[in-house]
């Protein structure tokens, strides 16, 4: 998972408000259900320390909606007046939680976010196609593209107007193709698609696939199952596409995994633990971080400076690393910021499938005899 998109959240000064809440509309009493646990959660907020510009800010946009009805979570970080960070997930929380605190707290999103994979899936014809894209957070948006109906089916006959029409059957549905190539690349990458999936009509669908850009054919898997026509049923499309996805999750953990595991046998670009992974975070030295699925690090404290360039778990390390002001916080908010800062990625990885020291582990982007083992 890239953490870049959270690194508006961290341009800011603390203290930083962190909101998840249930936005449902899914009953009668939606609305006013919702304000309740919105003024609860306003004065929880404003106990903790938050100040009057910033609970002004999430008032704006607390309980907003995507249009979609049903079952919505919304998670929201601010401060200093500001919203840096604002997401509506197909599953609310169980319950509301809010914190402040010198950073903001993504890890409940990145956990559920890391059981998703951000995807398209595409039933394309002659004419255009149906678009379905799902954002890593869950959220659902469909698009129907339409390029020109007349002509698009080829005519038995002869002769050089028959030739003629052939051919102008054949620009139009390319035309439409690169249309719908157009529109399923840009949805690709709005939502950060991992995988794509074409199915429909077989000669158009190899069409589209060879016209996606390079980025995103890529990531594009073929298959039969799935038909735009009106009626059809496409539950073998549903079935197939989960299949895919899963098999995608299943490969993405797999490979880093097997990775950190022959590391760990050669003892060569790996690390685990807190300890030797706070060192490598703070080296710029992990290219992957892994995180057992169930580790929250409850109760273990790290130092930082404001910026996130030094983190250590002492404050005189801290200061030691030439920081003039430190900040203590929870573990896991200030090594999320470390990766997001130095650009390393996040896997969550199930304990049955990997035991790491302390729930944390690192592919190391390369070798240093000094770090902690």
């Amino acid at each position: 998972m890239d953490l870049a998109f959270l690194q508006k959240a961290y341009r800011v000064s603390s203290p930083v408000a962190s909101v998840y809440i249930d936005v449902s509309r899914d009953s009668a009493d939606a609305e006013h259900a919702l304000g309740l646990r919105w003024r609860e959660a306003r004065a929880e907020l404003g106990s903790q320390g938050a100040d009057e510009d910033t609970l002004r800010a999430l008032d704006g946009v607390v309980g907003r909606t995507d249009g979609a009805s049903g079952a919505r979570g919304q998670i929201v970080f601010a401060a200093g007046g500001e919203v840096t960070f604002d997401a509506l997930v197909a599953a609310p929380p169980q319950e509301r939680a809010v914190r402040v605190g010198p950073l903001p707290d993504p890890l409940p999103y990145l956990r559920n976010r890391g059981r998703r994979v951000p995807h398209v899936a595409v039933l394309v014809d002659s004419i255009g196609a149906d678009v379905l894209s799902v954002s890593a957070s869950g959220t659902r948006r469909t698009d129907r593209v339409e390029g020109e109906d007349h002509p698009t089916h080829k005519v038995p006959g002869g002769g050089w107007k028959h030739k003629q029409m052939q051919r102008a059957v054949e620009e139009q549905v390319l035309k439409n193709t690169r249309q719908v190539a157009s529109a399923v690349h840009e949805c690709a990458q709005r939502d950060g698609a991992e995988v794509v999936v074409v199915a429909g009509e077989p000669g158009v669908v190899r069409d589209l696939v060879d016209n996606l850009p390079e980025a995103t054919r890529a990531r594009t898997v073929e298959t039969e199952s799935g038909s735009r026509a009106s009626g059809a049923d496409n539950a073998n499309f549903e079935r197939e596409l989960d299949r895919i996805l899963e098999e995608h999750t299943d490969e993405r953990r797999r490979s880093v995994v097997d990775a950190f595991l022959e590391g760990r046998g050669t003892g060569d670009r790996v690390t685990e633990g807190l300890e030797a992974v706070t060192a490598a975070l703070q080296r710029g030295q992990v290219d992957t971080l892994l995180w057992s699925a169930d580790t929250d690090l409850r109760g273990e404290r790290l130092w930082s400076d404001p910026e996130g360039a030094r983190i250590a778990l002492s404050e005189r390390e801290v200061i030691d690393l030439g920081a003039e002001e430190v900040l203590e916080e929870d573990a896991a908010p200030v090594l999320i910021r470390a990766a997001a800062q130095t650009g390393a990625q996040l896997v969550f990885v199930p304990e049955e499938k990997l035991r790491l020291e302390d729930g944390l582990g690192a592919l190391l982007r390369f070798s240093d005899p000094t770090l902690p083992t």
